[in-house]
């Protein structure tokens, strides 16, 4: 995946990259769709002329940007990374948070998935490590079980290379 590439360090390879599930954004997507229908409705209902639409317009313009581009930037922000030698996790759009674990400090990694987010395939992987920051959790991944499973193989690989 070509945007993963930028966030290795010389040393390491990938093996495994992600984006938050498409479904984290699908509240924002239905918001959007109601900004413009009731946009609709009001050019299709008030008759005070031009200027009122073009108030209405760039009201719904300026929601859109809110409700739908700033979100649809931050997720396409957030990466999550396996590489040979660490669990990555980076974050946000106008403010950036990064998070990395060493595979060899990775104490436990479990996996949770709800109902309705097993229906969607998406969950939540948990890291525990022998760090200061303890525990990186990552929300909406897509196929949890699988991302669970690559970890898990990742740190047999470091583990074998460290002997």
């Amino acid at each position: 995946m070509g945007y993963a590439e930028r966030y290795l360090a010389d040393d390491e390879e990938l093996v495994y990259a992600t984006r938050q599930h498409w479904t984290e954004l699908f509240t924002e997507f239905v918001l959007l769709v109601l900004v413009w229908l009731v946009a609709g409705v009001l050019f299709w209902l008030l008759d005070f002329g031009p200027a009122a639409d073009y108030v209405v317009a760039g009201l719904a313009v300026i929601a859109s940007l809110w409700l739908w581009l700033i979100p649809l930037l931050a997720w396409r922000g957030t990466v999550y990374l396996v590489t040979s030698k660490r669990i990555y996790r980076r974050s946000g759009f106008l403010t950036k948070t990064e998070h990395s674990i060493p595979l060899s400090r990775i104490n436990d990694v479990s996996f949770r998935a709800t109902l309705w987010e097993r229906i969607l395939h998406e969950g939540t992987v948990s890291i525990q490590s022998a760090s200061e920051h303890g525990l990186l959790t990552l929300k909406h991944v897509p196929d949890p079980e699988h991302l669970n499973e690559v970890i898990n193989q990742a740190m047999d690989v470091e583990e074998h290379r460290a002997q």
